[in-house]
């Protein structure tokens, strides 16, 4: 089979089969639709697709009981756990449970580095949430007093969710192809390449579009598949063009924290708009990086 027809057969294969999660199909879209409007509260549908899943309901309880929301009696009713927590919280939860169930099933190569994929996906997260938090803010250069169409659309905690799935393609296309994936792999050891760069050049698509095509079929919103489809060419983006500018931007810097001086990498800063206050947000990334322990790139307990 030639390269292009074989990447045509992986995405239908992706397509008609997508990789389970491990809770109801819908309630993903349902908690996106409830963020949209930030005084929802948790509708009963919610809180009995939530209840479905022993593991989530653990995973919420936990959260709702930690030391972070310091309540004096325990917390033993879900509906009440998400009160307290957020539903953009438990969205998030959601999208970090599904993704570790999904990558504990996987059948992976055996040189497949899972924690080396969560340590990026993870600092990923943070700092795109920094940059939405920063750009898109009200003083920011891609906030509400921007032109109509230099705004940002992506809230931070979109940003976030973007940050944790923008390399989950990765997975999909080793358990669906684990021979290729590992040629591709020694191949970019040999010649210095980047991954996406050695994907593109033998099949003419890159993990970001595998990615993007199961998490339309999880029914994600467009403004996380499109960044997540573009974060590898942002300037090709046909819609969420800033977001996938955001998210690209983020993805190297995490691979490329901020220097001695407090400067963000040329390959970023580029990406940014030049009227922003780069040395807030280097300085933002930094203490970041800074701060960050082992525990918060741990990989998530699935």
């Amino acid at each position: 089979m030639q390269p292009q027809e074989d990447a045509r057969a992986c995405l239908q294969e992706l397509q008609q089969k997508p990789p389970m999660l491990p809770f109801e199909p819908d309630l993903l879209p349902m908690l996106f639709a409830a963020t949209k409007n930030s005084t929802a509260t948790p509708a009963k549908g919610l809180v009995t697709l939530i209840e479905r899943s022993q593991k989530l309901t653990a995973r919420v309880l936990a959260t709702a009981n930690s030391a972070a929301y310091g309540q004096e009696f325990k917390v033993s009713t879900l509906h009440r756990a998400i009160n307290i927590v957020g539903l953009k919280t438990i969205r998030t939860l959601v999208v970090m449970v599904g993704m570790a169930s999904v990558i504990k099933g996987a059948s992976l190569p055996k040189g497949f580095d899972v924690k080396g994929l969560w340590k990026h996906e993870m600092a990923t997260a943070a700092i795109a949430k920094i940059l939405a938090a920063e750009l898109g803010g009200p003083d920011g250069a891609w906030g509400p007093s921007a032109d109509e169409n230099s705004r940002l659309v992506m809230d931070p905690d979109e940003a976030y969710i973007a940050g944790l799935l923008h390399d989950i393609g990765k997975v999909f296309f080793a358990a669906c192809r684990p021979a290729l994936w590992e040629t591709m792999t020694a191949t970019c050891k040999e010649c210095g390449r980047q991954y996406f760069e050695v994907e593109n050049a033998y099949w003419s698509m890159d993990h970001a579009l595998i990615g993007a095509v199961v998490l339309y079929q999880w029914k994600l919103p467009l403004i996380l598949t499109e960044p997540i489809n573009w974060h590898h060419a942002p300037e090709q983006a046909p819609t969420c063009k800033l977001e996938a500018q955001l998210l690209a931007a983020a993805n190297i810097i995490a691979r490329n924290p901020p220097d001695a001086e407090g400067r963000l990498c040329e390959k970023a800063a580029v990406l940014l708009p030049e009227n922003c206050d780069q040395s807030a947000i280097a300085e933002a990334i930094a203490l970041f990086f800074a701060t960050a322990d082992a525990e918060a790139f741990s990989t998530f307990d699935a």
